[in-house]
């Protein structure tokens, strides 16, 4: 299936695509053994790309020493010299490797942002993944990459010859949301909300929004200000619109997300002294009770998101 991922020509990027939607048919088949309580709280701790603590690097494997120096060059922002490593070490067989190199290339790190070189290697990862995987750090990137692999789906390239496949999306999501990835539920409660590649249900969706809004993922926080300060789906609100960016604000960073911090700049400006204050005392109320999560000692540093 996924081995037709390693050509990266826009024309085999089409193979992969369809060898990935092969593979979404045996993904949307639940598997039985996780409780759902404790698979929502999997990612509780982390934001949509978590950060994992270094690799464990064993003394034999192959890719030991490429990791080591990858890890330093990433550290220190030498994306190029990270890159160099990163494809040894994926080449040798390292999913974490892969994972990285997926963020690289999407983000456009050291590199020309490629979408069909992301899709590649988030795809060598996703394909790693298995409901039974012991290793609970592996198990966090292969669920991570199967979200970066349906973003790709949901919003097609077309640099990558990737088409929109929204159903496909869908089913990736639904996959990785039962392990409670913050970015997964997002991604339902948006496609829910428009109907896109599932039914129209906006009192679903706003439940998956929420979902990704408790463990304090910005993007869901600022699709439910927007939602309460225009009065789509839920009943007008603008000071618990203000709360929800006010909260986006504190879940973002300025270099990833600069329209959540323009847009709370213009709500603000807009909304009365009253709502201002009522607005930062909810957010201070909900912050207490969904704090940020703490980074995990010995991270690597973690991909934007």
């Amino acid at each position: 299936m996924f081995a037709t991922l390693i050509s990266r020509t826009s024309a085999l990027a089409k193979i992969a695509a369809g060898a990935v939607f092969a593979f979404l048919i045996w993904l949307s088949i639940p598997p039985n053994s996780r409780a759902e309580e404790g698979a929502l709280n999997f990612f509780s701790f982390a934001p949509a790309a978590p950060k994992l603590s270094a690799p464990e690097l064993k003394a034999l494997a192959p890719w030991a020493e490429d990791m080591k120096k990858a890890r330093l060059a990433y550290s220190s922002g030498n994306f190029e010299n990270a890159r160099v490593f990163l494809e040894k070490a994926s080449g040798e067989g390292d999913i974490v490797a892969s994972w990285y190199l997926g963020h690289i290339y999407r983000l456009g790190r050291g590199v020309a942002a490629d979408d069909g070189k992301a899709f590649h290697y988030y795809s060598i990862v996703a394909e790693s993944f298995t409901p039974n995987e012991p290793d609970p750090r592996r198990l966090r990137i292969t669920i991570d990459a199967l979200v970066r692999v349906a973003d790709i789906y949901r919003l097609g390239s077309e640099a990558a010859s990737i088409a929109p496949n929204n159903k496909a999306a869908f089913r990736l999501y639904n996959t990785a949301a039962s392990y409670g990835h913050p970015a997964a539920h997002f991604a339902q409660g948006l496609m829910t909300l428009e109907g896109k590649g599932v039914k129209a249900n906006p009192e679903k969706a706003l439940r998956w929004l929420f979902l990704a809004a408790k463990k304090r993922y910005a993007p869901a926080e600022a699709l439910l200000g927007d939602l309460y300060w225009k009065g789509e789906v839920v009943k007008r609100d603008r000071t618990r619109a203000l709360m929800w960016y006010v909260l986006a604000t504190q879940s973002a960073r300025p270099e990833e997300h600069p329209e959540i911090f323009d847009r709370y700049n213009q709500l603000a400006g807009e909304a009365a002294e009253e709502q201002r204050v009522e607005a930062d005392t909810r957010a201070r109320l909900w912050a207490e009770k969904y704090p940020l999560p703490p980074p995990p000692l010995g991270a690597w540093p973690d991909p934007q998101t």
